[in-house]
């Protein structure tokens, strides 16, 4: 169902009180897996503030609405639950309704905001890190094109008047990017798109042009202190209950990479992972995760250096039937954005009937 026709469903079911008597009555059988970035307030932060998916607050209730709508699953269920799935076989404890909450990337505020109310939930979570992030402590480059366009003194961003291959003028309105103040929001993502579509190998000569552009200059190094969790925080949450998969090192578009490329990437997060918990790891998460993020050579790869599941970030979920069909793509598992936009009743609409309101 198109966007706007799920907005319009959602709007009369709410309108109607339909919505609570969906909840009550509501009949499905797979797994749905819920993504999330970050987990607190934004304030004025000059960063991507798309990332903060929830506040704590927010987070909590819908940890408890999924633990009592579904059983919430980590990576050392996976397997069982996609077996049980294809199996037929159904589960009367849970109905087969299965979930997962997944974060992405790393960022600080999953140990110190989002693992307290996971552990206080009784539910495990799925954190795919982005190694480099967690070794090396730098800026993310989508954190710096925020904080470039928001430190900007400048009306627009014009590609005309700065020398540079990886600008195409036809995709911006008249050869430029409008600020949009105060919030800047729609500028930051016409130039977040840009960036996904880039060649791996003009992605700094981008992030230049920018700071050139904007005026701001390339963000200090300073800017992304206490940003990251740290290898203890990483090894406390395995220990307690969470599950961990790779994230890449860099957190490249895969998809834009040579295959040596996409092997170094794939192989040493996932190397670096196992040396630091001690064990296997065989999940992934693409990086941006869009369809276009990954390819042939991508699943290629992954297959090769063992990482048997991968998760995708383009919205669905995993069915009873597609599972009996035994048409789960492992490397393809479906995931749901919970998003800074995502509503109480946007959540409880995942939740109710993926079947129709997880597809993005």
């Amino acid at each position: 169902m198109p966007i706007n026709k799920r907005k319009i469903l959602l709007r009369g079911l709410k309108a109607t009180g339909g919505l609570r008597l969906l909840e009550s009555t509501s009949a499905w059988s797979g797994l749905l897996v819920l993504n999330y970035h970050r987990i607190g307030t934004v304030g004025d932060s000059l960063f991507d503030r798309a990332l903060w998916s929830a506040s704590q607050e927010t987070f909590d209730r819908q940890v408890r609405l999924l633990a009592r709508s579904c059983e919430v699953v980590g990576l050392d269920e996976l397997p069982d639950v996609v077996r049980g799935l294809e199996s037929g076989r159904r589960s009367l404890a849970s109905q087969d309704r299965f979930a997962m909450i997944t974060f992405d990337d790393g960022y600080l505020d999953n140990f110190e905001q989002a693992f307290p109310v996971l552990k206080s939930n009784g539910v495990s979570g799925v954190f795919f890190v982005t190694t480099g992030f967690v070794d090396e402590t730098p800026l993310a480059w989508w954190d710096e094109i925020s904080w470039m366009v928001r430190s900007s003194r400048c009306e627009s961003i014009r590609c005309e008047s700065i020398r540079c291959e990886s600008i195409d003028a036809s995709v911006w309105s008249g050869g430029r990017v409008v600020i949009d103040r105060p919030d800047c929001d729609v500028a930051i993502r016409s130039l977040l798109q840009h960036y996904y579509g880039l060649d791996a190998s003009r992605t700094v000569e981008f992030l230049d042009f920018l700071a050139e552009a904007t005026g701001a200059g390339r963000a200090p190094r300073s800017l992304s202190d206490g940003l990251w969790m740290n290898w203890d925080q990483v090894r406390q949450m395995r220990a307690e209950g969470m599950s961990f998969g790779a994230h890449t090192v860099t957190h490249p578009v895969l998809a834009r990479l040579s295959p040596e490329q996409q092997s170094f990437e794939i192989c040493e997060s996932k190397l670096r992972l196992e040396r630091e918990l001690g064990e296997p790891i065989t999940a992934l998460s693409y990086p941006v995760g869009r369809r276009d993020a990954f390819d042939q050579r991508t699943q290629t790869a992954l297959s090769h250096h063992g990482i048997e599941w991968a998760f995708s970030y383009y919205g669905g979920f995993l069915t009873r039937d597609l599972a009996r069909r035994r048409q789960v793509d492992r490397l393809d598992i479906p995931r749901v954005a919970v998003e800074s936009d995502t509503s109480s009743a946007d959540f409880r609409s995942y939740v109710a009937l993926p079947q129709v309101f997880s597809r993005h």
